[in-house]
């Protein structure tokens, strides 16, 4: 019993190399693609807080160093 060409290179491909499965291919690249957005949305916010934190650090250590010439008696 002759397998037909298309039959053979079927049977070949399956028993040199086990292939990846589509579904299971697909799932993985779903969930590091959502794990590539997380982090960069993370990335994202962390960056706009320190952002947000520097202007009023800078203000209250002016307002602070301001504060501490006026309390200082001068001699």
């Amino acid at each position: 019993m002759s397998l037909r060409p298309n039959a053979r290179a079927e049977v070949r491909r399956n028993r040199y190399k086990v292939a990846v499965d589509a579904e299971e291919g697909r799932r993985r690249r779903e969930d590091n693609m959502v794990e590539i957005r997380k982090n960069r949305r993370e990335e994202s916010l962390q960056k706009k807080r320190r952002e947000g934190l520097q202007p009023q650090q800078l203000s209250s250590s002016l307002h602070s160093s301001g504060l501490d010439k006026k309390v200082k008696p001068n001699v």
